[in-house]
């Protein structure tokens, strides 16, 4: 048996679908992440990578960021890679429509971290960003 090598892609987004972080039960919404082949994502790989290339070549030496702008970092990043969502609502029940700023808004809050931890994790699971085609 062979294997066809266009038979699996890298997809350029993927849904997280959200979980409730106690009961692992769904949550009835799903955020869009871009995929790390994403155009978009690679440019930001890459600048990051540049300017850790750069403090090295400057002191010959590893630099460590400050913990708070390594979060910082962390969320600018997950602002940036998220596409949209769905079924993110208010306490009131009224969806919360999808923008930069309101990723933002919810990505930096407090009581949110296991949001962002459940981002964090999705991103890096690179089996989520691989779609198989449709045999011939």
């Amino acid at each position: 048996m062979s294997f066809k090598i266009n038979s699996i892609k890298d997809a350029q987004t993927a849904d997280v679908e959200l979980k409730h972080p106690e009961t692992g039960a769904p949550l009835d919404a799903t955020v869009t992440l871009m995929g790390p082949e994403h155009p978009s994502r690679k440019a930001l790989e890459f600048a990051r990578q540049r300017e850790l290339r750069k403090g090295l070549q400057k002191t010959g030496k590893v630099q460590f960021g400050d913990p708070v702008e390594d979060e910082q970092d962390a969320i600018d990043e997950l602002v940036a890679i998220t596409t949209g969502w769905s079924g993110i609502c208010n306490d009131d029940g009224s969806a919360i429509a999808f923008s930069a700023q309101a990723a933002r808004d919810l990505y930096t809050k407090e009581d949110l971290g296991w949001l962002r931890t459940q981002l964090f994790t999705a991103k890096n699971e690179r089996e989520r960003f691989i779609k198989s085609s449709a045999p011939a």
